[in-house]
């Protein structure tokens, strides 16, 4: 059989295709990455958000029964500010890893669309190497079938001079 005249250029598709496997697994694993990330800092936000309230719940009990002065009030108070403002300082990491998510999950999607364009150029080419194939062996038993009949024609006229 001859050899197929775009082999290189099936070759490079196939490459391609590989590649953009890849990029798409890289992208998933950074896109997982990225929510774990989120999820950890949303984490991290409760349990800031429990202590401040659990503290805050402490230091009213110790008011009340008298074991915190009011002088220490203002200190105690002034602490849960403190984690408030911690809080908002997390809340705008969190955002900011939110948008980290969604950059990575458009990347996927990028990484998505180029595979599924690789796959489909490297099936169009190897259906055009099948339907070449099909052409070659088409042709060659048509010669053969030719040959055939010459060889039949050949010993026909052969007999009959004889």
């Amino acid at each position: 059989m001859p050899k197929y005249r775009l082999q290189a250029l099936l070759e490079i598709r196939e490459r391609a295709e590989e590649e953009a496997k890849q990029h798409f697994a890289d992208a998933m694993n950074a896109l997982e990455d990225e929510k774990k990330t989120l999820a950890a800092l949303e984490q991290e936000l409760e349990d800031m958000i429990a202590d401040r309230l659990r503290r805050r719940e402490e230091y009213a009990a110790k008011l009340a029964s008298g074991e915190m002065k009011i002088t220490d009030q203002s200190a105690a108070y002034r602490f849960i500010d403190r984690l408030k403002e911690r809080e908002e300082e997390q809340r705008g990491r969190i955002d900011a890893q939110q948008e980290q998510v969604r950059e990575a999950e458009k990347a996927l999607k990028r990484a998505q669309d180029a595979l599924i364009e690789a796959t489909q150029d490297l099936k169009a080419l190897l259906k055009h190497k099948e339907n070449w194939e099909a052409e070659i062996k088409k042709v060659r038993k048509q010669r053969e079938a030719d040959q055939l009949d010459e060889i039949a024609q050949t010993i026909y006229q052969q007999r009959n001079r004889n």
